[in-house]
C-alpha cells in the first residue's frame, strides 16, 4: 500500500506555494488568465450581429454564383449555410442543384421576373384552383401555377403560423417543389405574420447551420455562437453561462457527454425510487404490496387502504398468529433465525442489501454534486456583492481599481473549480462501476482531493479575510491603523490570493486534461513520482 500511495505523491503545499511566490525570472511566473479572456475558436453574436453575418453570407453567395439574394438565401439554407459545399455542388451541376433547392432553371428565372416581383396577372378571368372562384388575376411563381391573392395570403399565413418551416414553403400546387421567395411573404402576409416570418428567416442562419448554435443558458439568452475552428470542449457566452458545444448541457468536464446523459436520466427517472423501495421495503406475503417498516417491532400490518390487512412478521414474513413469546416476542424471531441458518432468506437479503448499498453510494455522490452546484451558484451572488465592495475599498484605502481586479479573477476561478468538482463526482460515480479502473480511480481521487482543498481555502479567503478590510473602517471599537499599514497588509493578502488562484488553476487544468486519457495518466503518474523523489 505504501508503494502504491507514493506513486501519486506531489510536492507539499509549502513547496507549491513557494514556487508561485519566487521572485526569479519573469519567464517562470504564472500569469493568471481568466477563462473568459482566453481566445477561443468561436464568436459570440447578438441578434443584430446574427443578421449582419447572415446578410454578408447571402451577398457573398449572390455575387459568387450570380443569382439574386432571394435565391442565394434558398441555396445557402438548403446547403446548411456551407458556402464551400454549395459552390462545389453548383459548379458541378447547376441545374440539378437548382432543382434540389426548389428553384427554377436559369432561363426560366430570367424570363419570369414576376417570381421576384410578386407574380403576374393574366388579364383574363380564370378560376383559382384553391377557392374555385373566377378571378381577374392569378399570381404565380415561375412554375406557372397561378392562385388568387386571397388564397396566397391564406396559404402563406398558415405556413407562418405553423412555425419556422415557413422559410421552406413550396408552391401550393400538389407535387410542385418550387420554393416560395421572400417577396411573396412580404406582399401577401399581414404585418404581424411578416414580422414573424422575418424572425424565422433570421433564425434559419442558426437553426439550419451546424456551425452556429443558440446559447443554452436555461435562464434565457438570445446570443448565438458561431464555431470557427475545431470543436471546443466548452463555450463561455457573454451571459456568463458555460456550456458544452457537442451536447448543449452545462460544461461538465471531466465527465463526458454520454456520462452526463446517463446521470441526468438517473436523476430524473424512477430508477432511484425503485432502488429505494428494494432497499427499504418488503412485499406483503399475501398481496405482495411493498411495505416500509416505520416502527421498531416485527409485528407488521398491511394497510387496508391499498393493501389487504394481513398481519405478518417483518423478519420471516410468516403469519403473525404463529408468533408469540416462544418465537422471540415482538423484537426477535426464532423462526427467521432458523430459516436464515438453512439459507432460505439468503437471496432475498442479498438483493436487498445490494440495493441498499447502491442507493447509499448514489446518495453519497449526488449530495456532493449538489453541494458544489450550490456553491457555484453562490459565487454569482458574491460577484454581484463584489461589484459594491470594490468601490468601497477604492474609497477607504485609495486602491486603484486595476489593483482590485484580482478579486474578480479569484472568484471566477473558484466558480470554474466548483463546476469542475461538481461534475468530477459524476465522473467518479461511473468510474467506480467500470472494470480495470484501479489506477485511474486512485489518481482521480488524489487530484480531486487536492483541487477541493485548495479551492475551499481560496473561497474562504474571499468570504472571510476580505471582510476584515471591509469592516475595519466601520469598527469604531478597534483602534484604526495607518492607511499605509493597511495597504501593506492588503498587498500581502493580494499576493496570497493570487498565488492560491494560480495553484487552483493548475490543479483544475490537471484534473480536466488528465482524466479519461490513459496516455496522460501515465505521464502524470511518472511526473508526480519523479517530483516526489526530487
Amino acid at each position: 500500500m505504501e508503494d502504491s500511495a507514493s506513486e501519486f505523491e506531489m510536492p507539499s503545499d509549502d513547496e507549491a506555494m513557494s514556487g508561485q511566490q519566487s521572485d526569479g525570472d519573469g519567464d517562470n511566473e504564472m500569469i493568471i488568465e481568466p477563462p473568459e479572456a482566453r481566445k477561443m475558436p468561436y464568436v459570440i453574436m447578438t441578434r443584430d450581429e446574427i443578421g449582419d453575418r447572415q446578410r454578408r453570407c447571402i451577398k457573398h453567395a449572390s455575387d459568387l454564383l450570380d443569382v439574386s439574394q432571394a435565391d442565394a438565401f434558398v441555396l445557402l439554407r438548403e446547403n446548411t449555410w456551407d458556402l464551400a459545399r454549395l459552390q462545389e455542388a453548383w459548379f458541378n451541376h447547376e441545374d440539378k442543384t437548382r432543382q434540389r433547392c426548389g428553384l427554377g432553371s436559369a432561363s426560366s428565372s430570367a424570363s419570369a421576373p414576376s417570381a421576384a416581383t410578386g407574380g403576374h396577372a393574366s388579364g383574363v378571368q380564370q378560376s383559382c384552383p384553391i377557392c374555385m372562384t373566377q378571378r381577374d388575376a392569378l399570381f404565380s411563381l415561375d412554375c406557372g401555377h397561378g392562385f388568387c391573392s386571397e388564397c396566397w395570403s391564406g396559404y402563406l399565413h398558415s405556413q407562418v403560423d405553423d412555425g419556422k418551416a415557413a422559410v421552406q414553403a413550396r408552391c401550393p400546387q400538389h407535387k410542385c417543389g418550387r420554393t416560395v421567395p421572400v417577396s411573396f411573404f412580404e406582399k401577401y402576409c399581414d404585418q404581424v405574420r411578416w414580422q414573424k416570418y422575418q424572425e424565422w428567416y433570421l433564425f434559419s442562419f442558426v437553426d439550419d447551420n451546424p456551425s452556429v448554435k443558440w446559447c443554452t443558458n436555461p435562464g434565457g439568452c438570445k446570443n448565438a455562437i458561431e464555431l470557427q475552428g475545431v470543436d471546443p470542449p466548452e463555450i463561455r457566452c457573454s451571459c456568463a453561462f458555460v456550456w458544452c458545444w457537442p451536447c448543449g448541457e452545462e460544461a461538465h468536464r471531466p465527465a463526458d457527454c454520454k456520462t452526463v446523459h446517463q446521470w441526468n436520466i438517473k436523476n430524473s427517472a424512477e430508477s432511484e425510487n425503485i432502488s429505494w423501495i428494494r432497499a427499504n421495503t418488503k412485499k406483503c406475503p399475501k398481496c405482495h404490496k411493498p411495505i416500509e417498516k416505520n416502527q421498531g417491532c416485527n409485528h407488521m400490518v398491511c394497510s387496508k387502504a391499498g393493501g389487504c390487512g394481513f398481519e405478518f412478521c417483518w423478519q420471516c414474513l410468516g403469519d403473525w398468529s404463529t408468533h408469540g413469546t416462544s418465537t422471540g416476542g415482538y423484537y426477535q424471531c426464532n423462526i427467521y433465525d432458523k430459516q436464515a441458518k438453512e439459507g432460505k432468506h439468503h437471496e432475498e437479503e442479498k438483493t436487498r442489501m445490494q440495493a441498499k448499498h447502491a442507493l447509499d453510494r448514489y446518495i453519497f455522490f449526488f449530495e456532493r454534486f449538489m453541494e458544489h452546484d450550490r456553491a457555484m451558484k453562490l459565487t454569482v451572488k458574491e460577484e454581484a456583492e463584489l461589484e459594491k465592495q470594490v468601490p468601497q475599498l477604492h474609497d477607504d484605502y485609495n486602491f486603484d481599481v486595476t489593483e482590485l481586479h484580482f478579486l474578480y479573477e479569484a472568484l471566477r476561478q473558484v466558480r470554474c473549480c466548483r463546476r469542475g468538482l461538481k461534475w468530477s463526482y459524476v465522473y467518479g460515480y461511473y468510474l467506480e462501476e467500470s472494470k480495470d479502473s484501479g489506477s485511474e480511480k486512485n489518481l482521480f481521487e488524489y487530484l480531486q482531493r487536492n483541487l477541493e482543498e485548495k479551492n475551499d481555502l481560496l473561497h474562504e479567503m474571499l468570504e472571510k479575510e476580505l471582510q476584515i478590510f471591509l469592516k475595519r473602517e466601520k469598527d469604531s471599537g478597534e483602534e484604526s491603523l495607518p492607511k499605509e499599514v493597511v495597504q501593506k497588509q492588503f498587498m500581502e493578502f493580494r499576493s496570497k490570493v493570487t498565488n492560491f488562484t494560480n495553484v487552483t488553476q493548475k490543479f483544475l487544468t490537471q484534473i480536466l486534461q488528465d482524466l479519461g486519457s490513459e496516455e496522460k495518466l501515465t505521464q502524470t503518474r511518472t511526473t508526480l513520482s519523479s517530483g516526489s523523489h526530487s
